[in-house]
């Protein structure tokens, strides 16, 4: 072959593959993705579904690149703004930069997310249902006065969960440090630390008037009043029938707080009492006066005086009248 013709075969070959590249289409891709220039989202993350419309022909490959995450979503009644980069940034990073187009992405998309002001009262109320449940006791009620380390904040509109941590000893009132974890459709929105003042109602035994020290308390003396009972003693009486008819340790004022410590079970026998002494075995028995030299309640050991002989001896109070000399 010469050199000539060797040269212009050479000349057309070029010519050939230039029309080739000019006639050519590239290979179209296999989705279309439009993307929105506003958006709204519910969830903790923005997919790329959720800033634009993905269409193709296989159903699995759109799901999969729909789901592709962009960024965290803003909080609740905050609003974010994806720039091209950022949104091209994160085709880049999933891998899916060569099916969108740099044209087809625009200068930026504003994300929404709608919340609502969770205000103290709601929060409130929260602990309160939190606390009462806890408490297990029908006849307390728990009240939270005041919540402090917290400002109202936002979260998603519609029904929430949550999940609430305190101390074990909540029910002793004052400032109880709590955690509440807040959930909407099953996502975390938001964790909040905060202290609560809690107080403890409840019924409890009142004087109506003043009573003396030693005075039989009888239905008349008392009365049950609602009162903050993690201000009271823990021996807080709650039960009228636990001090009716119980002598009083000590002098009580009007509207008093009646505790355990302040009742007692009268004595049966008082010092200077005249009773039967009782001396007994399996062959025979003895009666005969005495005089008590203490007082004493059902089962007491106390001190007597046989009046007959003048001797002092210890019995146990049977009852108001009798006591059982040891033999």
């Amino acid at each position: 072959m010469s050199r000539s013709r060797f040269l212009r075969e050479l000349f057309f070959l070029g010519l050939f593959l230039i029309s080739a590249c000019w006639t050519g289409e590239a290979s179209p891709s296999p989705l279309s993705v439009n993307f929105r220039t506003q958006a709204s989202v519910q969830k903790e993350v923005v997919y790329l579904e959720d800033i634009a419309s993905i269409q193709g022909s296989s159903p699995s490959l759109v799901e999969k690149v729909g789901r592709t995450k962009i960024q965290a979503s803003p909080l609740p009644g905050d609003v974010l703004i994806l720039s091209r980069a950022s949104l091209s940034a994160a085709l880049q990073r999933n891998g899916i930069s060569s099916l969108v187009a740099q044209s087809q992405i625009p200068d930026k998309i504003e994300v929404t997310r709608p919340g609502r002001s969770m205000e103290r009262a709601e929060l409130s109320q929260i602990l309160e249902d939190h606390f009462q449940r806890a408490l297990g006791d029908e006849k307390k009620s728990v009240k939270v006065r005041e919540i402090q380390g917290i400002d109202p904040f936002m979260v998603p509109p519609g029904v929430l969960s949550w999940e609430v941590r305190a101390p074990a000893q909540f029910y002793q009132g004052g400032n109880i440090p709590v955690f509440l974890i807040l959930w909407a459709e099953g996502e975390k929105v938001r964790e909040v630390r905060a202290q609560a003042r809690v107080e403890v109602f409840a019924e409890v035994v009142v004087a109506k008037n003043s009573l003396r020290r030693h005075q039989i308390v009888e239905e008349k003396d008392v009365q049950l009043v609602n009162r903050n009972i993690t201000q009271q003693a823990a021996d807080v009486i709650t039960d009228v029938g636990e001090v009716l008819g119980k002598r009083l340790t000590l002098s009580i004022n009007t509207q008093e707080v009646l505790r355990k410590s302040m009742v007692e079970v009268p004595p049966l026998v008082k010092k200077g009492d005249r009773v039967t002494l009782l001396v007994e075995n399996d062959h025979f028995k003895i009666t005969c006066m005495g005089e008590v030299k203490e007082e004493g309640r059902a089962g007491d050991r106390i001190k007597v005086t046989n009046i007959s002989s003048n001797r002092e001896v210890y019995g146990q109070v049977l009852d108001g009248h009798t006591l059982l000399v040891d033999f």
